[in-house]
C-alpha cells in the first residue's frame, strides 16, 4: 500500500533512479505519457478544486504472464509545484497489476489512467509525473504547465473533452452522459465529442438574482481554417440557485482526419464581458485508434 512505500523511502533515502527523473530538466520518453490539469471551483480557504490527469501507454510494459494474466506494477510519482513560492504537492503510489488478457488489450489501446485530486491557490503551476514500469526498472516522465486563475474573476472550469462516457446504469436511459476524462486529445473521424464546463462568478441581474450568459462554439481545420461546425451564441439556462453549467456533443461525421480547434465563447449579457477558450485536437481516420498514435508520439 501506499504507506508502506512511503516508509522504506524515509527509511533509504529517497529512490535514486526517481530522484534522477525528478531532478532532469528534461522529458524522458521511454514510456509514453500524456498529463493534463483541469482546474474546477473554488474550494474553501481560496484554492481550486484540481485534477491531474495521466494516460500511460501500458503496451511498451514488460508483463510476466502467469496463468493466463499479466502481472506488473506501475509505480509513480506526481509532482505539482507553484512555480513562484517553491511549494510544492507530491503524491507517490504503487499499483499492482494482474490483469487479465482483454483487459490488458483495452488498457493498450484506451492506456491506463492515473487521476489526483488537488487543492492548488491562484498562480502558475508545473506539473511532472515520473512513471516507471517495475519489471523493466524503465521509467518515462512528462511535464506539464498550468494555470490557476485568480478564483473572484468570472470564469469557467477547464472545459472536459472527450469521446467516452461511463456505461448508463439500466433504467436509466435518460440521465445526463457521465463523462470519461482524457488526457488524450486525438478523436476518430465519426465519433461524438462531449464538451462539459461550468461558469463561475458571472453578473447577476438585481432583480432576480440571476445571470445572463450566453455560450456558442465553433470547430475549425487548422490547416485552412474551414469551419467544420459552428452553434450560435445561446443562453445557459441557470439552476434555481443561478448555478451556470453546459454539455454539448458535437458529431464529428465526415470531419477528414487531420488537426482541428475547438473554440467556445462566452458573453455576460448583463455586463458584455467576453470569454474565449480554446482546445486542439487530431482527428483520426476511423479505427486508426490509438495504435495510430502510439507509434510515433515518441
Amino acid at each position: 500500500g501506499e504507506a508502506k512505500g512511503a516508509k522504506k523511502v524515509a527509511e533509504g533515502g529517497p529512490d535514486p533512479q526517481f530522484q534522477e527523473a525528478l531532478d532532469s530538466p528534461f522529458e524522458m520518453s521511454d514510456i509514453p505519457i500524456r498529463l493534463t490539469s483541469y482546474v474546477f471551483d473554488e474550494t474553501l480557504l481560496g484554492k481550486a478544486s484540481a485534477i491531474l490527469h495521466a494516460d500511460v501507454d501500458l503496451s511498451t510494459f514488460a508483463f510476466n504472464e502467469k496463468d493466463g494474466r499479466f502481472a506488473n506494477t506501475v509505480e509513480f510519482l506526481l509532482v505539482v509545484a507553484h512555480r513562484d513560492t517553491g511549494e510544492f504537492n507530491r503524491y507517490d503510489q504503487k499499483i499492482d497489476m494482474n490483469l487479465r488478457p482483454e483487459t490488458k488489450a483495452r488498457y493498450s489501446k484506451t492506456w491506463f489512467p492515473i487521476q489526483r485530486d488537488f487543492e492548488l491557490g491562484p498562480g502558475a503551476y508545473q506539473a511532472k509525473i515520473i512513471i516507471r514500469d517495475k519489471n523493466a526498472s524503465k521509467v518515462g516522465t512528462v511535464i506539464h504547465n498550468f494555470e490557476v486563475p485568480d478564483l473572484a474573476t468570472w470564469r469557467i472550469s477547464t472545459p472536459v473533452i472527450t469521446d467516452s462516457v461511463q456505461p448508463q446504469p439500466s433504467g436509466q436511459t435518460n440521465a445526463a452522459p457521465k463523462l470519461v476524462m482524457l488526457a488524450r486529445r486525438e478523436f476518430e473521424t465519426g465519433a461524438r465529442l462531449f464538451v462539459q464546463f461550468d461558469v463561475y462568478n458571472p453578473t447577476k441581474e438585481k432583480a432576480t438574482g440571476m445571470p445572463k450568459v450566453t455560450a456558442g462554439y465553433t470547430i475549425r481545420r487548422k490547416s485552412d481554417g474551414l469551419v467544420f461546425l459552428k452553434v450560435a451564441p445561446t443562453m445557459i439556462q441557470p439552476t434555481s440557485l443561478g448555478r451556470l453549467s453546459r454539455m454539448i456533443g458535437p458529431p464529428l461525421d465526415g470531419a477528414e482526419p487531420g488537426e482541428y480547434e475547438f473554440e467556445l465563447n462566452l458573453k455576460d449579457e448583463l455586463n458584455g464581458k467576453i470569454l474565449d477558450f480554446k482546445e486542439d485536437f487530431t482527428v483520426l481516420p476511423k479505427g486508426a485508434g490509438m495504435a495510430a498514435v502510439t507509434s510515433n508520439q515518441n
